[in-house]
């Protein structure tokens, strides 16, 4: 019989340093997950949400030649993105632009960058910047035409031995895609910014 109770005795210690290692685990567990909600966070947000890419260039899209392109005049106009007559050919569905001042001042470089890239590790004084676009619409039939943005971005420098002028700077395809997708948003009647608030826009200008 004290065999039996010793053999007893010791079968509840046993049991009861593994409940309370059970219930150190459980209160541990339970402390981290109140203190640190910063890693169950993180788990849940670990994949961002992609950005959208641009849209494809050329954009097919549906409508007339003729149709496309005075929606496109008419676009420029309200705008007042100033069209050169002698370099335009609507005829043959092309359409381009004066080189426009869009930034100017401390915020040159900063705006030119968005749009363009410049020279690395260039430290010179970026005065101004402006931009062309020519705009080519190609009927693939009599429903559907093909609209192909292109831009010219240039900047103009100062502080340099021959004097300011104005220097080509390399698009990233931010200018394009803008344009492409105020252009095709107005001839299809949607919202196609990357903001998507239903406001259709062309670069600044809401039309």
């Amino acid at each position: 019989m004290a065999l039996l109770a010793r053999i007893e005795v010791q079968i509840r210690m046993k049991l009861f340093r593994i409940s309370r290692s059970c219930f150190a685990s459980l209160a541990l567990t339970f402390l981290w997950l109140v203190f640190c909600p910063g890693g169950a966070y993180a788990q849940l947000t670990f994949d961002k949400p992609k950005t959208e890419g641009p849209l494809p260039n050329p954009y097919t899209i549906g409508g007339r030649r003729e149709e496309v392109l005075n929606t496109i005049l008419e676009v420029f106009r309200k705008c007042e993105i100033p069209v050169d007559e002698a370099a335009s050919s609507p005829n043959e569905g092309r359409i381009v632009t004066k080189p426009l001042v869009y930034t100017r001042g401390v915020t040159a470089k900063s705006d030119l960058e968005h749009l363009s890239t410049l020279p690395a590790g260039d430290v010179r004084n970026w005065l101004q910047g402006r931009y062309s676009l020519e705009v080519t619409a190609l009927p693939l039939d009599q429903n559907r035409v093909q609209l192909f943005v292109s831009g010219r971005i240039q900047g103009r420098l100062g502080g340099i031995a021959e004097g300011e002028r104005w220097v080509d700077a390399t698009s990233n395809g931010t200018l394009e895609d803008e344009v492409l997708r105020g252009l095709a948003g107005k001839i299809l009647g949607l919202d196609l910014s990357l903001k998507g608030k239903g406001q259709r826009r062309l670069l600044n200008c809401e039309y």
